[in-house]
């Protein structure tokens, strides 16, 4: 994810990164936090693997309070989430490590924030 400036003639340019561990990305997935920056206004999207997404600088701090819920709801638990695909003989699951995940979550918000504070889009691309 990252925070855009639009120059003059109208390019977009990065301003701010924050990169997004595998265990983090499986997280946002499966606590359902994509989902909820889906139904956000978005100038270009919807958030999917490999694409492009845009949440406008009046949506930001509604997707500042899903991240903030969503960090609230990791404390003092242990999440798994089954993972589809491969054989159906075997179950995959994946075990969430909260404190690279609240990491995640609080740089995320910090980068939403702060862009909502500058009047910035976000872009989001996981």
């Amino acid at each position: 994810m990252s925070s855009l400036e639009l120059h003059d003639d109208g390019e977009p340019t990065t301003r701010t990164r924050v990169a997004i561990a595998a265990n983090s990305l499986h997280a946002l997935y499966g606590h359902g936090v994509v989902d909820a920056l889906n139904r956000l206004a978005l100038a270009a999207g919807p958030i999917a693997p490999g694409r492009d997404a845009v949440l406008r600088p009046g949506a930001v701090s509604e997707a500042s309070r899903v991240l903030y819920e969503a960090d609230r709801t990791t404390y003092g638990r242990t999440f798994e989430f089954a993972v589809e695909g491969g054989d159906r003989a075997v179950a995959y699951r994946i075990a969430i490590d909260n404190r690279e995940y609240q990491r995640t979550l609080s740089r995320l918000q910090y980068l939403v924030v702060m862009a909502g504070r500058e009047g910035r889009a976000v872009r989001l691309r996981l």
